[in-house]
């Protein structure tokens, strides 16, 4: 299990936290650090990700407040042998949770030129052209903050009722890696929410495993259909209670079932649509199963 820590300047922390940078970001480079690198140091947001099985650093990065909206995140840094297993995105998703704790609205980032592939994979954009940092060619990239608020808003409500963890084989276990918000979902009512905690193409042929959150009693899920896709689609109900509808083509309603915690649902096929509202005064909480049938 991973630990995020923030972590006092001029502590022993720290000092753990100087000898990632360097290792990582400094003797590569044939470069230290100056005593003037490191004044910069005292006034920001020091952050660490530590194993605890171990209780190893295994990555670190620092947001510099550049006024009372913007902060900047420098110096990440993965140890090398923990690189491609996911802790880099750990890190970047709680500093982004800091900042947003914090109260900023914009995080921006000098990408060295090799890592602004994984940048924009969480929606970073390049402003202006490659420059020149430390020798190596760097462009700036900046992400808004707003979503990212209300996206924290809705992971906090849902871990009120349960604990979102991933256990990938092989790799440490995580949490929700994005929001996405549908205003509306397929011309339903109110607001839908989905929390992925896949990485695109981590599931067999491209299926969909993900978290549906209709948090507000009356919020649905629009009537929708999968035969077109070849999919055939599983609701389970981790939390709340809903009124989930089924329907014969775009006019005929043939059923309706109140469910709650535990139930499944089933569709496939064409020309069948299903819907879910939620009807109850908590957050209804549905694990979203899509698979694709056979030969497909």
């Amino acid at each position: 299990m991973i630990i995020p820590r923030i972590i006092e300047y001029q502590s022993p922390e720290y000092k753990e936290m100087l000898d990632l940078r360097t290792k990582i970001l400094r003797e590569p480079l044939g470069l230290v650090f100056t005593e003037e690198d490191l004044r910069r140091d005292k006034d920001d947001i020091l952050l660490a990700l530590y194993l605890s099985r171990t209780g190893k650093m295994v990555a670190c990065c620092i947001l510099t407040p550049m006024d009372n909206r913007i902060v900047k995140l420098r110096q990440m840094a993965v140890n090398n042998e923990e690189q491609n297993i996911g802790f880099g995105t750990n890190m970047l998703f709680f500093a982004e949770y800091v900042a947003n704790k914090e109260g900023f609205e914009v995080i921006e980032l000098h990408a060295r030129k090799v890592a602004v592939g994984f940048y924009k994979k969480y929606d970073y954009k390049i402003i202006g052209e490659e420059f020149v940092e430390v020798g190596i060619p760097h462009f700036e990239m900046k992400k808004e903050l707003k979503m990212e608020k209300e996206k924290q808003l809705v992971i906090d409500r849902v871990s009120e009722f349960i604990d979102i963890t991933l256990t990938p084989f092989g790799k440490p276990q995580r949490g929700v890696i994005d929001v996405e918000k549908r205003d509306p979902m397929y011309d339903g009512n109110g607001v839908v929410y989905m929390l992925s905690v896949f990485e695109k193409g981590e599931l067999v042929n491209n299926r969909i495993g993900t978290y549906m959150v209709l948090l507000n009693k009356g919020d649905q899920a629009g009537f929708h259909e999968h035969g077109t896709k070849k999919e055939q689609e599983l609701y389970v109900l981790i939390h709340g209670e809903g009124e989930y509808i089924e329907r014969v083509g775009k006019e005929t309603i043939t059923r309706r079932f109140n469910l709650k915690k535990g139930n499944v649902t089933s569709i496939q096929g064409d020309n069948n649509y299903h819907s879910i509202i939620n009807t109850g005064d908590e957050p209804l909480i549905i694990f979203v199963v899509t698979t694709y049938e056979k030969g497909v």
